[in-house]
């Protein structure tokens, strides 16, 4: 009897420690397990706050999206049906660039040698045109307009005088272009046409745009561009008997030219062109021209001219800044000259400088240059009209030597505004006869 009360009571005994023990411990920690269940709680409820509103804001992002879509496509609805009802452009449009620019210049020269004088001039420049292409490029033709004054092709100035009447537009370049992707390298050019020549002022003034056709070839070899020219150039066109009684020929120059372009080490790029000025007939053009354009400085008109020019020109970075220079050289093999002063005068010479560049807004550049032209080195028809004597018709630019300085500086983009200082000599007759122009411009581009 005893034995089998001992089990329950043994039970009893042990259920009653338990329940104890865990009163006990329920009444150590009843505020910690209320606190951590309500900040899980809390917890929770602030994670799906936060989901919810991210989801309402997606929400609401993809309905202004979708709104702004809407939105814009019916703009553009709009926009085509507006377009729809306009007349297309005109197909010659296609492919048509237009260009131009605008000069502005006052001008001082002054002479102290035996016929003193000076001289004021308040002058403008106006050129436009347009180059309409076709076949991806292949072909291009183009125009410019430009002011000037005919008996002058070596200068688009026009003065400020004549009591305000109107001043002339000539055709200053009229030229078709064709360079056949067939060839790489080959152009071939006609009409009245930019030079494509390798040159310097010493040869070719820069308004000076030759008349006939011009081919050109460049080709890399070895990592140098070798190329080749040839040009056709009318001078003057002259019936079988002139005005003047003498039967006479056309006077025509052929050019052939050669040269390289070449990298050379420290970022040097050289260029180097010989070239061959073969004149026709040139004598035959006394008539006409001398009569046309009066007989000051246009030298040597008698006689025949076969000139031989070496150009070398290098490009390269110094100081942070793009340096140009070169040395130009000609020389008439065909001068046979025997007036006093004037014997074997057949060659001239060219040094120059340039720092900088003029492209865009700050932009600005400096340049020098040396000049030495005896009376029969170049026909005077030709080279640069500003670096001149005072004379009669087109003024001497040839037996002459001096200096230019040259600056410019880029107001905007595009408007430049520069100045040139010549001080020029004559080579042989009044030799203490100096010659100071001063021409201040302002050039819009457009």
């Amino acid at each position: 009897m005893k034995n089998r009360l001992v089990l329950p009571v043994v039970l009893v005994m042990f259920g009653a420690v338990v329940l104890v023990a865990a009163t006990a411990t329920a009444a150590d920690k009843p505020e910690q397990d209320v606190s951590a269940l309500i900040k899980a709680l809390t917890e929770r409820l602030e994670a799906q706050d936060k989901k919810i509103s991210t989801l309402e804001s997606r929400l609401t992002d993809e309905a202004l999206q979708a709104a702004r879509h809407d939105e814009i496509a019916k703009i553009m609805s709009e926009m085509r049906a507006d377009a729809s009802k306009r007349d297309p452009l005109p197909q010659w449009l296609d492919n048509l660039t237009f260009f131009g620019d605008l000069r502005l210049r006052y001008e001082h020269r002054a002479s102290d040698g035996i016929q003193r004088r000076e001289r004021n001039r308040y002058r403008f420049r106006l050129r436009f045109g347009f180059i309409k292409s076709w076949l991806d490029d292949q072909m291009k033709v183009g125009f410019r307009l430009a002011s000037g004054e005919t008996n002058n092709a070596r200068s688009t100035n026009q003065t400020m005088t004549g009591a305000f009447t109107s001043k002339d537009v000539w055709i200053d370049q009229v030229y078709a272009v064709y360079t056949p992707n067939a060839i790489p390298g080959l152009t071939v050019i006609g009409g009245k046409i930019p030079n494509v020549l390798e040159h310097t002022d010493l040869m070719f003034d820069p308004d000076l745009n030759p008349e006939g056709f011009a081919i050109a070839y460049q080709r890399e070899l070895c990592g140098i561009d070798v190329f080749g020219k040839f040009g056709h150039i009318a001078v003057n066109e002259v019936n079988q008997q002139n005005a003047a009684g003498t039967i006479g020929h056309d006077t025509i120059l052929n050019v052939y030219q050669a040269g390289f372009k070449a990298p050379m080490p420290f970022g040097i790029k050289t260029t180097v062109a010989a070239a061959w000025y073969d004149f026709e007939n040139y004598e035959d053009a006394a008539n006409t021209v001398v009569a046309a354009l009066g007989a000051g400085g246009v030298n040597g008109w008698n006689r025949d001219m076969k000139i031989m020019n070496v150009l070398a020109k290098a490009e390269f970075k110094a100081f942070e800044l793009p340096w140009q220079v070169y040395v130009d050289w000609v020389h008439n093999s065909e001068d046979n000259d025997e007036t006093a002063d004037f014997e074997n005068a057949d060659d001239g010479y060219a040094l120059g400088v340039k720092v900088g560049k003029n492209k865009k807004q700050g932009d600005w550049s400096v340049g020098y240059q040396f000049k030495y032209i005896e009376f029969n080195s170049t026909p005077a028809i030709l080279n640069d009209s500003d670096f001149a004597t005072d004379g009669p018709g087109l003024g001497a630019t040839t037996n002459v030597k001096g200096h230019v300085f040259r600056t410019a500086y880029n107001l905007t983009d595009f408007l430049t505004a520069g100045g040139n200082f010549f001080l020029v000599q004559p080579i042989t007759g009044d030799r203490d006869e100096n010659n100071f122009i001063m021409q201040f411009d302002l050039i819009w581009k457009f």
